[in-house]
């Protein structure tokens, strides 16, 4: 964890942007939904980084060169993206979205993301939680709220076990009442398939 935020100390990070996870072309936007700062952080970055590529393998139940740069293999492109290295001050937040997109329907292989890997960094801010508004049970209908603890991590899938887009996977980053957060996250698509 000390070594991503030193990471975060030494990166540039830029106003964070939306856009549509499935449509590539897209043109990256700045909103008001989306407030916090970030910046991308590659595989090949240094041993730690890679080490935690490996170690999120391992949490999927993946194998890890799935999630490697292959060069001429597989269409030439990793099933991860680069780690996302986001910061949150106060009154920052991102509000409830999917980390899925839909695909243009003339893809032949429909990808998306499958799953998201949340690595939070620091802890003791008050506010920040991840929340899952649309999760139920037969409890409350109360979201589930997710507090920052430093080194502990939330995966969650945006896909159902039928291959469907999960509108429960739907969450926000509240905003910073006091303090600050780092979270980095991970994001893993949907193996393409020739077969």
């Amino acid at each position: 964890m000390d070594h991503i935020l030193y990471l975060a100390n030494v990166t540039s990070m830029n106003l964070s942007s939306t856009s549509d996870p499935g449509d590539k072309l897209s043109n990256q936007k700045k909103t008001k939904t989306r407030t916090s700062h970030n910046t991308w952080i590659e595989r090949e970055t240094d041993s730690v980084i890679d080490s935690i590529y490996r170690r999120a393998a391992d949490v999927l139940g993946i194998d890890e060169r799935l999630i490697r740069w292959r060069g001429h293999e597989h269409e030439d492109r990793s099933i991860g993206e680069a780690l996302q290295l986001v910061h949150y001050d106060v009154t920052q937040e991102y509000t409830a979205h999917h980390d899925f997109g839909y695909a243009p329907i003339e893809q032949s292989m429909q990808t998306a993301r499958f799953s998201t890997l949340l690595l939070y960094l620091n802890e003791g801010m008050e506010g920040g939680e991840t929340e899952f508004p649309r999760w139920v049970n037969g409890h409350t209908r109360e979201g589930l709220r997710v507090t920052p603890k430093k080194g502990k991590a939330a995966l969650f899938y945006s896909f159902l076990p039928d291959g469907n887009m999960d509108d429960l996977s739907q969450h926000s980053a509240n905003p910073i009442i006091s303090g600050e957060k780092f979270l980095m996250n991970l994001w893993v698509w949907d193996p393409v398939r020739k077969d």
